[in-house]
């Protein structure tokens, strides 16, 4: 059982739920998160799976964690909001 958090920007309020640590293990396999660099999106990959942006497809793919990263749509540092999800 993996847990999520959600984290928000408090001046764009883009919303993401990710592992604080930016990569965890579920049912399906190994999970990373990343920042795609031209949708602008966090997204989550299977290590098992081709590293693409489900969103838009592109390959320019960089690691991110809620801790270290920032937002992917206005570059400023993500609060977590308290919001707590179980994931299998």
């Amino acid at each position: 059982m993996a847990e999520y958090k959600e984290y928000k920007c408090e001046l764009c309020c883009y919303t993401v739920a990710a592992n604080p640590k930016g990569h965890d293990v579920v049912m399906m396999g190994e999970i990373y998160s990343y920042k795609c660099e031209d949708c602008h999106e966090i997204v989550n990959v299977l290590a098992s799976e081709k590293t693409v942006c489900p969103e838009c497809g592109s390959e320019k793919l960089v690691k991110w964690n809620p801790i270290k990263g920032r937002c992917p749509k206005c570059g400023k540092k993500m609060k977590e909001t308290g919001v707590i999800m179980m994931v299998d």
